[in-house]
């Protein structure tokens, strides 16, 4: 045989080859690069349909935990004139007299009270019990809407829904 027959029959295979895995590759990159364009635009409306929903869910929560909010400050500004109230009853009270010794006497000194009513507490004494009873109402509102909004989270993560 030829030997430049042979030569150019090698050449010939080569550049097919070489035009051949050109073109392959080329259509190939297409290919990856459409799936991938494919893929980037489902992800992104994937990612805007969840950015949506938890913008709902997080607005939905915020309108509970406003109420929770408003319903709390409606209780401390009734428990707020209550004790407005009862701290002027309390100021029409009479101060505690003065102690004659640092030990205190007989059982019988004082007034005494047939019962537990409170009606005897001293000016002090009562502003103090009033200040206590505002401070424990505010802390129960507090409580209170902690435990709403708490709940109501709980429901909403469980899927239980409310």
């Amino acid at each position: 045989m030829n030997p430049y027959f042979i030569a150019g029959g090698v050449i010939a295979v080569a550049l097919a080859y070489g035009a051949g895995h050109w073109q392959g590759d080329t259509a190939g990159q297409a290919k990856v690069q459409q799936l991938w364009d494919k893929q980037a635009k489902q992800l992104a409306e994937e990612h805007a349909a969840a950015m949506a929903a938890a913008r709902e869910r997080e607005q939905e929560l915020q309108l509970g935990a406003n109420n929770d909010r408003e319903e709390r400050n409606k209780q401390l500004r009734e428990a707020n004139a209550r004790v407005a109230a009862l701290t002027n009853v309390v100021r029409e009270r009479a101060d505690r007299p003065a102690e004659t010794s640092a030990v205190s006497g007989a059982a019988g000194t004082g007034p005494t009270t047939a019962s537990c009513t409170g009606a005897g507490l001293y000016r002090p004494d009562g502003e103090f019990l009033v200040g206590e009873a505002a401070a424990g109402r505010e802390c129960q509102a507090f409580l209170r809407e902690c435990r709403t909004g708490y709940e109501r989270l709980r429901k909403k993560v469980n899927g239980e829904g409310g």
